[in-house]
């Protein structure tokens, strides 16, 4: 399974990449949008978690690429 993705991966295009990219930081930010304005208690809970996992995620992300750098 996970060769068979690596594969269709592999075929995007630069823009098809940025466009899943983007893809994703929208709908995150209505679904984060839709959650503050529905659901403002349970939003707030959540909120710093994933605010801690997501910088934690990017700090990881930014050593990988400063090392391919090197």
């Amino acid at each position: 399974m996970l060769e068979g993705n690596r594969k269709r991966v592999q075929q995007l295009t630069g823009p098809e990449i940025w466009a899943f990219i983007v893809a994703r930081v929208l709908i995150g930010f209505a679904v984060g949008v839709f959650a503050v304005a529905y659901f403002p208690r349970i939003a707030t809970h959540l909120a710093w978690p994933a605010l801690i996992l997501g910088a934690l995620l990017f700090m990881v992300a930014a050593k990988g690429l400063l090392r391919r750098g090197a």
